[in-house]
């Protein structure tokens, strides 16, 4: 198919890659339609450009680079199929952003995303460093602001790609203030709609409405084994809505409070940092919270935002677009922040309560975990912990409530606890056996018919492992990296 350049490609492009100069679009246009035909100049198309910002259909979002961003009157100015295919592939290069975001170094205040930064508009974030991205719910995130770059970084096809990026507050405005005067419908002040949302991540509102109200058609659901029987059904939002999801993680949920008693999904804690805390004990005991995620509930998710100075249309819009069946779903990578902050004020309740009767409390996720030297202290605080859980909404599962005393194995989170934080036996010894496999049978681990999996596998297990103080320079870990270090040769 012949693709012809004209308005509705230049609007389409600057849609794709906003914040967006008229060099990077054209580059981007020439790139993606190679057999377009000999594109205009830059000074060609600036008035075309210049009468769309006269007349409300484009917003220019920084003056020195001319960066500009599509209003909501530009977004009706295009076509439905065009808006669909322009949220296609946003976010198939939002997708990309989200792994090259950046951070603030150092501590950053917890505010309104809407809130400028200090920053505002400039040419790059001060101290920003490359970040990992969190691949699944389980692991962790950072409690300071994450940056987006720019999608022209992530093609390359910017004019000055190598230059400083531009970190916008909103990913396509630099400020609450100019993605207001962008919206045709503005929330009151403090607040964002959906149509402000979409404005922000540069896709249709009607796509994130689509989200909210037929949920089911952007999830995907599988069952895994749980550890102690069973089966656990996973509710993994598909690419479009999971890469929103990313988004009002690192640009919204970040400044939700963690209590330092919650080791699950938190820069710096891990079930190894769960476990020590229980080290040495006369009694352990552990309880399960059942349905955890899918208990939460929507209602009492926007609640939690609005607390936190979450806008209320805001707060909704967030809860909406995070809930499944008017729950939080196992799989979703913002259920770990919401749920975390929905806890804290638990966390924080049987904390003081333990300590005030000689006993420690943690939590990892929906695994809660005492130690202490009373037993019926012990008992007496699983009670009060029924009870704020129902307050909540919450129910403990009876059926998984253990106590161990140090004379048998305890155990927080598998980790075994009564000396020293470390791994059971059981579970050494099949390490062991599988490095012992890999030494005496390496084409198993290395073989190109798909068993390379077992290889990744193994450097997974040495990495837990790795994760223990007790093991970190052990000759028994030394001899794991030894052979490890035998497949890379």
């Amino acid at each position: 198919m012949t693709v012809r350049f004209n308005d509705h490609l230049l609007l389409w492009g600057i849609a794709v890659l906003q914040p967006a100069s008229a060099a990077d679009v054209l580059r981007f246009i020439k790139m993606v339609f190679p057999d377009a035909g000999k594109l205009p100049a830059v000074k060609d198309v600036r008035p075309t450009i210049d009468r769309w910002v006269e007349g409300g259909q484009l917003s220019r979002v920084h003056g020195k680079s001319r960066l500009y961003s599509v209003t909501a009157k530009g977004n009706h100015l295009m076509s439905v199929p065009l808006r669909r295919a322009r949220d296609k592939a946003r976010l198939f290069l939002l997708k990309e952003a989200h792994v090259a975001k950046v951070t603030a170094s150092g501590d950053a205040p917890k505010r309104l995303a809407g809130d400028s930064p200090a920053e505002t508009g400039s040419s790059d974030t001060q101290g920003a460093r490359p970040i990992s991205t969190a691949a699944s719910p389980r692991d962790a995130r950072l409690s300071v602001r994450a940056y987006w770059p720019r999608v022209v970084k992530q093609r390359q096809v910017g004019s000055e790609w190598r230059s400083p990026d531009t970190f916008f507050d909103l990913l396509s405005f630099p400020s609450v203030e100019t993605l207001y005067s962008a919206s045709d419908r503005p929330a009151a002040a403090g607040d964002l709609s959906i149509t402000d949302l979409g404005l922000a991540i540069g896709i249709s509102p009607r796509l994130l409405t689509s989200f909210i109200h037929k949920p089911h058609n952007h999830y995907r659901e599988f069952t895994i084994g749980k550890r102690g029987g069973g089966e656990r059904t996973i509710s993994s939002p598909r690419l479009f809505l999971k890469t929103v999801q990313y988004w009002l993680l690192d640009y919204f949920l970040w400044q939700l409070p963690q209590h330092p008693s919650s080791h699950a999904y938190r820069h710096g804690a891990s079930i190894v940092t769960n476990a020590e805390v229980h080290v040495g004990k006369k009694y352990v005991a552990n309880v399960d919270v059942k349905d955890f995620f899918p208990s939460i509930r929507f209602e009492a998710v926007a609640q939690v935002l609005h607390s936190h100075g979450f806008g209320p249309k805001l707060a909704v819009a967030v809860a909406r677009l995070t809930s499944l069946r008017d729950g939080l779903p196992q799989g979703a990578p913002t259920s770990p922040a919401l749920s975390n902050a929905y806890l804290f004020n638990v966390d924080e309740l049987m904390s003081q309560y333990c300590a005030a009767k000689g006993m420690d409390y943690t939590r990892y996720a929906d695994d809660i975990s005492f130690s202490g030297q009373d037993r019926n202290a012990i008992v007496q605080a699983i009670d009060e912990l029924r009870k704020r859980l129902r307050e909540r909404g919450l129910e403990l599962n009876d059926k998984k409530t253990r106590i161990a005393s140090s004379s048998g194995q305890q155990k927080v989170t598998g980790v075994v606890v009564n000396e020293k934080a470390q791994p059971p036996r059981k579970y050494r010894r099949r390490i062991r056996a599988m490095l012992h496999q890999a030494q005496v049978a390496p084409s198993a681990f290395t073989d190109p018919s798909g068993l390379t999996d077992r290889l990744a596998e193994l450097r997974g297990h040495v990495s837990y492992l790795n994760a223990f103080p007790s093991l970190k320079n052990s000759p028994e870990l030394e001899r794991y990296r030894a052979v490890l270090r035998s497949f890379s040769k």
